[in-house]
């Protein structure tokens, strides 16, 4: 099926009923349910959001294909850290605490061996999710904010004998595109085990709903690595190579 791409003209109500993955960007960008019949462009212009960028993210994060081209040499650095902070406080205070009373209430439903090894994969899972999100905040953020305005960098920016820290100034923004992957593994797992070895004990909708929310924050977190990788990367990658020119 062919991708709409999302423009200013259209109803931001119809966007969310079109694609409910367009709910979790809304509170990124400060906006909340209750849109009314009111336009994109409309509601950027009330809450004070540059309509373009908005664009760009929105269309970015629902479509797999959509390219965003030259208009990443528009886009603010500032405002997309901003941006992808806000997701990161959805994760870690939101969806990843709901996952874990829902997880909680189905291992009490389990005897072991089982309820011992599923929790053990949740849990791993769920600090390999957490490590990353640091490594983002602690790491990959304060070094490209380092990169935009050097001035604003040095109060956030971490122990300086940190080896990742290191590793990404000397190499570079591609240290932290080899990192993207390293977390899809344990949830292949995780969903695994629920539909191939966990067995039955009368808890067949309780099942049914962990996996719809673990499988809801696997293809969140892809669509948000997704974002980094086609707008993030691409233009640190872009502020380093005029960097090394000087």
């Amino acid at each position: 099926m062919r991708e709409i791409v999302i423009s200013g003209q259209m109803k931001m109500a119809d966007i969310i009923t079109a694609d409910k993955r367009a709910m979790l960007l809304m509170p990124r960008f400060g906006i909340d349910m209750g849109v009314g019949d009111k336009t994109v462009k409309q509601i950027c212009r009330e809450q004070g959001i540059q309509l373009d960028f908005f664009l760009l993210m929105v269309n970015v994060f629902l479509h797999p294909h959509f390219f965003p081209g030259k208009k990443l040499k528009n886009v603010d650095v500032t405002l997309l850290l901003l941006y992808l902070a806000n997701a990161h406080e959805y994760y870690i205070r939101e969806k990843i605490p709901a996952l874990q009373t829902l997880v909680g209430e189905f291992l009490f439903r389990l005897e072991q061996p089982a309820r011992g090894q599923f929790d053990r994969f949740f849990r791993e899972y769920i600090r390999e999710v957490i490590e990353h999100i640091e490594y983002e905040e602690k790491i990959v953020f304060p070094y490209v904010q380092s990169l935009v305005k050097p001035a604003d960098a040095g109060s956030k920016a971490t122990d300086p004998s940190d080896e990742d820290l290191k590793a990404i100034q000397e190499k570079g923004i591609g240290e932290f595109e080899k990192r993207h992957n390293d977390i899809e593994e344990k949830l292949s797992d995780l969903k695994n085990l629920l539909i191939k070895y966990v067995p039955p004990a009368g808890d067949r909708y309780l099942r049914i709903r962990v996996l719809n929310e673990l499988i809801d924050l696997e293809q969140d977190l892809n669509d948000h690595a997704r974002l980094e990788d086609k707008v993030l990367i691409p233009i640190v990658e872009d502020i380093e190579k005029q960097l090394h020119k000087r």
